[in-house]
């Protein structure tokens, strides 16, 4: 059985004996005498690094023995060198060490448990069987972040079945032997496999990101350490970029969006009035003394407006009426008509002026890039 060796979370170098090397779909299996690198576990994904060199792309436990999958063979029996990816076991130690952290502060206040938990790559899902307040999580976040500064020790212990019966702590399965408790000190014990930093001072920022409702209780969104940092870099980024666009102060930005929706709101509201206008304009002025088909073509009107003109205008014609709306791409058409089965004229329609679209019998609508005069010869020439 593989000798674990993360039990200290900092330990990124060390050197083993290659016991068994087994080829694989996804590479090679190498087993060690011992090692650092963390198989994945209790949420979290295992480690990668280098064994000698070769690439380790991914740990992982079975029957007890430590399977680095790696990139090329390594001979058994063979002494190696072993280096984890410091930055992702860092990262990581960090988010897992802050969930401790944040999490013994909520459990301390509200007895709830965690229920779920999941390390992603751009954040930590924490789920509680409760519903935790907006105010209490701005506290127990305030609390964590305090701790960090503080540099609480955390502890990695494995009390026997006498000592574990007597202890309170955390856990979401009940375990009874070679339970690994992790302990920060006068916070928070939770029986815990993954690698953790001695102390809380290494952990870093502790943020919560979000929180949304979740099968009764509550998800937190969270983020700590390093990967906090890159988010906040990347939104007062985005920020700043917000602040020179719209010539406001970074602190300002919200109440210039706010200002800018309203103008938007009222312009809109201005630009519906005014084709509102325009429609009622164009109705006023359809004539249609042959009762023909004919075309009626716009520009700037909308599809709710169309339809109105449409509908007028079909009651001046026996045959059919195609409303235009004239863009970059070409026009947008609504064509109605009482007594020609539209639905079924469709796709000649189409074919003949370069459209696509359909409907029923009564009103077809959609788009031609045919040009203005073909569409107007097409329409004079259509049988009532």
């Amino acid at each position: 059985m593989t000798e674990k060796l993360f039990d200290n979370g900092t330990l990124f170098a060390f050197d083993a004996q290659v016991t068994a090397c087994a080829e694989t779909e996804k590479g090679y299996e190498v087993i060690l005498d011992r090692t650092a690198f963390f198989p994945e576990g209790g949420g979290q994904a295992g480690d990668a690094g280098t064994l000698d060199g070769v690439k380790v792309t991914d740990t992982y436990e079975r029957n007890g023995e430590v399977i680095h999958l790696c990139r090329s063979s390594l001979e058994v029996g063979k002494k190696v060198y072993g280096e984890i990816d410091a930055d992702i076991r860092i990262r990581r130690m960090q988010n897992h060490s802050g969930e401790h952290l944040l999490m013994g502060f909520i459990h301390n206040m509200t007895g709830y448990e965690n229920v779920g938990f999941h390390m992603g790559s751009e954040e930590v899902l924490l789920d509680l069987d409760g519903v935790i307040s907006a105010e209490d999580i701005r506290i127990c976040e305030q609390k964590a972040n305090e701790a960090v500064a503080a540099d609480v020790p955390i502890t990695i212990s494995y009390p026997d079945g006498e000592e574990l019966s007597c202890m309170e702590y955390r856990s979401k399965l009940e375990m009874t032997e070679n339970v690994r408790i992790v302990t920060i000190e006068g916070i928070d014990r939770c029986a815990c496999c993954a690698p953790h930093f001695p102390s809380t001072g290494s952990i870093g920022i502790i943020k919560v990101i979000s929180a949304e409702s979740n099968r009764g209780g509550t998800r937190l969104h969270i983020i700590c350490g390093l990967d906090a940092l890159d988010l906040i870099r990347q939104r007062m980024e985005s920020n700043a970029a917000i602040s020179r666009m719209l010539s406001a102060k970074p602190e300002k930005t919200a109440d210039a969006v706010e200002k800018l929706l309203g103008e938007n709101a009222a312009l809109k509201k201005q630009l519906a009035e005014n084709e509102r206008r325009a429609a009622e304009d164009i109705i006023g002025s359809i004539k249609n003394d042959s009762r023909k088909s004919f075309c009626v073509f716009t520009r700037g009107i909308g599809r709710n407006n169309m339809q109105k003109i449409a509908n007028h205008a079909v009651k001046l014609t026996d045959g059919a009426v195609a409303v235009l709306s004239e863009d970059a791409a070409g026009f947008g058409y609504i064509i109605a008509s009482e007594k020609l089965p539209l639905r079924a004229m469709a796709k000649d329609i189409n074919l003949a002026l370069g459209g696509k679209g359909g409907g029923s019998d009564q009103m077809i609508q959609g788009t031609f890039t045919a040009p203005k005069e073909a569409i107007e010869s097409y329409f004079k020439a259509m049988q009532m």
